[in-house]
């Protein structure tokens, strides 16, 4: 339980941290609530799947692509937010993936 929750606030940091440009945008409530929820399913989907032993890789990986459909149904819509988000995305997932190596998955 107590990995679960250090995990949780993971994803809650990177998703508030991922909200900044969207608040300097003034992006709808909704945005800014998918992006939360991205970061929080997110953060749990890097510290329970091993793709590759670097966690920082790892969550290199599984960030962008965990954020590729979510990118493309968004571009579909506004294409000039296809780049903003996997940007976000590059940026975030490896940090998450660190941070997770780093404090929640010590044995």
């Amino acid at each position: 339980m107590k990995k679960f929750l250090i995990v949780l606030f993971i994803g809650l940091i990177a998703g508030v941290l991922d909200l900044i440009p969207l608040f300097l945008v003034n992006a709808p409530l909704f945005n800014m609530l998918s992006v939360m929820a991205f970061w929080l399913v997110a953060a749990y989907i890097i510290a329970k799947t091993t793709i590759l032993k670097n966690s920082i890789i790892n969550g290199l990986v599984i960030s962008m692509l965990l954020m590729l459909p979510m990118a493309l149904a968004v571009s579909a819509t506004n294409p000039k937010d296809f780049i903003p988000m996997m940007f976000m995305s590059l940026l975030l997932g490896p940090l998450v993936g660190f941070v997770i190596g780093k404090f929640a998955n010590k044995n």
